[in-house]
């Protein structure tokens, strides 16, 4: 599938509310992006991370106001062998990976639905993090505004 047709597809599911769905097709936007943009990386998770990682600036703004994704790190979190992984690191490895590998992502991480236009929720507990639905809509940005698409 295109990654146009992927993120037409995320959307069309954000509209209807299904959230997990578009976060599924958002991340595939992503692991296409990557690819083109990091051609000669063999790692999938390498290229993808390091992907999010050049596009924090367009993520920021889009998941809301005040959040440093290049310093943030979640120490509340620990997956695999990454303690204190980083917002790429998350998207990755909890949200690409379960849904690319058919698996259901853990209960102790999901995507909220905003209220009103401008509150970002976030929820952080000790090994929890449940982010605002904007963060759909900020890797779609990516896949949509990534010079190599």
């Amino acid at each position: 599938m295109k990654v146009s047709e992927q993120v037409l597809c995320a959307i069309d599911d954000a509209e209807a509310g299904k959230f997990n769905a578009a976060l599924l097709h958002a991340c595939i936007s992503i692991d296409s992006t990557s690819k083109r943009l990091y051609p000669s990386e063999k790692r999938v998770g390498v290229r993808y991370v390091n992907c999010l990682r050049k596009y924090c600036w367009l993520l920021e703004p889009m998941i809301g106001a005040g959040l440093n994704l290049v310093d943030t790190r979640f120490s509340n979190i620990k997956w695999g062998k990454i303690a204190s992984p980083d917002f790429a690191e998350i998207i990755y490895e909890v949200f690409r990976c379960s849904h690319a590998h058919g698996d259901e992502v853990p209960p102790s991480f999901s995507v909220t639905i905003s209220k009103g236009p401008f509150l970002s929720h976030w929820t952080l507990t000790e090994g929890e993090l449940h982010m605002p639905d904007r963060v759909v809509w900020a890797l779609l940005a990516v896949a949509v505004f990534a010079e190599v698409n």
